[in-house]
């Protein structure tokens, strides 16, 4: 699977199936609560194995999926592997066949104490089918920290405003998360001898970089308020620049789910990050007057759709992005939700209430969702020859279902969609309803926000066998 835009299958196969209600099939894992004082994270990301070694798709996302011999147990996102803790050989394994009592693992880490396996100076050992043996791979470490952040603020015209834009985890240097730039050269590491987060091209050794924040107390460069100094030619010197936050956002979200026909539809649409307002980021809809903003008096994100209508607004936009200082900004809005304390509003938990002058209050509209989920998706990879072949295509976003982004196939009715109550991804022929039948599915062990995050094996039905088979 791609995560931006494309969702993938593969093959098997001839005809056009009835459906099958998923009854006949074991269920998945139920998505656990974590207690909030555990103290354990909610999920981390393994990092740094080689891509062209054996084993390099352990690397990815682990969610908590509860409590295995005594100590939290996480399932990567998506598929059935598990980071677990084995009491009998006092180890931190990765096992493929997921949370079982068993000393059989593909990767292990001998336990130092820790109460969870999100630890960095943990040393793991990976299966070579070659040595026969587990090896040690000091490149790969478990990390408590965000998948992807953001870097705003630098504004155009300015030296160095290319290292803009969002970072994906690439591994780990100095005992820290490091980041690459999406699309760009830039690399976002930590530089212990100075206890600094560097921003530096991908080939810079050392310190050299163009642009540093102080920050040894940062477990990861979005973790609190670092203060960004960046190099200037004229100036031979780094300068300070109050603008600049790096932060856990995405660069885009969108807003859907509202009725074309209702009052305050203009709220859907795309919205773009622009800077950042109480120690949040801000985003603007191109081409409107509208912005999603954290209000910390109320602890809400809103939508307002006149945020920048008048001139006063206007200037107090870039006095957000500049200073942060948002006491005189007013709170009305023509949607809020509670923020929960999520770090930005591009999450389908978040539950909408929406301005409806009749009735004079916000109302909650279930359907509304704030989401990273890509516009368009494509399922791709299915023999031609295979029964139920159809069901590739592109699939457009247009609308949600059980509080998540729904999409139809172009020309057709078919639709992926979310079906809570089995926590799985499914296709379905007859389109955008509730209910169990469908011609493909894929489990969700995460609570993903679209299809195109799993990295699971996709389940088409076979008339032949009168099942779904795995078409992996």
């Amino acid at each position: 699977l791609k995560l931006s835009s494309h969702c993938w299958l593969s093959r098997r196969t001839s005809s056009i199936c009835p459906y099958k209600p998923f009854a006949t099939m074991q269920h998945p894992r139920p998505l656990v609560e974590l207690p909030a004082e555990s103290g354990h994270p909610r999920a981390f990301h393994i990092v740094g194995r080689a891509s062209t070694r054996e084993n390099a798709d352990l690397c990815g996302e682990y969610v908590y999926a509860g409590s295995h011999a005594g100590r939290p147990a996480y399932l990567k996102r998506g598929a059935a592997t598990a980071v677990r803790y084995a009491p009998r050989c006092g180890r931190w394994v990765i096992d493929r066949h997921g949370l079982r009592d068993s000393d059989v693992c593909v990767a292990f880490a001998d336990d130092d104490g820790s109460q969870h396996p999100a630890r960095v100076e943990l040393l793991w050992h990976i299966w070579d089918s070659r040595s026969e043996a587990h090896v040690a791979d000091a490149d790969i470490a478990a990390v408590n920290c965000p998948g992807t952040l953001s870097l705003i603020g630098r504004a155009e015209g300015r030296e160095n405003h290319a290292v803009v834009g969002e970072y994906d985890l690439a591994g780990v240097h100095h005992g820290r998360p490091a980041y690459r730039q999406r699309c760009g050269d830039a690399v976002l590491r930590y530089h212990a001898p100075e206890g600094r987060w560097l921003l530096a091209a991908a080939g810079a050794a050392g310190n050299v970089c163009s642009a540093f924040a102080d920050g040894s107390a940062a477990a990861h460069p979005a973790c609190g308020e670092l203060a960004w100094h960046f190099w200037e030619v004229r100036r031979s010197a780094f300068v300070a620049d109050p603008a600049v936050r790096t932060m856990s956002c995405p660069a885009v979200v969108h807003i859907v789910g509202r009725a074309p026909s209702a009052e305050n539809a203009r709220i859907c649409g795309t919205y773009r990050l622009a800077g950042a307002h109480n120690g949040r980021p801000l985003y603007v809809q191109p081409g409107t007057q509208q912005v999603i903003r954290y209000s910390a008096k109320t602890g809400r994100w809103l939508v307002d759709c006149e945020g920048l209508a008048e001139p006063s607004i206007f200037s107090r936009l870039y006095q957000w992005i500049l200073s942060g200082d948002g006491a005189s900004a007013a709170e009305r809005c023509s949607a809020y939700a509670e923020g929960l304390g999520f770090p930005h509003p591009g999450s389908c938990s978040l539950e909408w209430q929406v301005w409806e002058a009749r009735k004079g209050r916000h109302v909650p509209d279930a359907a509304v969702r704030a989401t990273t989920a890509p516009l368009a998706v494509r399922v791709s990879g299915r023999d031609p020859a295979r029964e139920n072949a159809d069901i590739v295509g592109e699939y457009l976003l247009a609308s949600v279902l059980c509080g998540r982004p729904a999409y139809v196939r172009n020309g057709s009715r078919t639709a992926i969609r979310h079906w809570a109550p089995m926590s799985r991804w499914v296709i379905d022929r007859e389109g955008l309803r509730h209910g169990d039948r469908c011609v493909a599915y894929v489990d969700d062990l995460g609570d993903a926000e679209h299809p195109a995050a799993l990295s699971g094996a996709w389940h088409v039905f076979e008339s032949s066998r009168g099942l779904h088979l795995a078409d992996a």
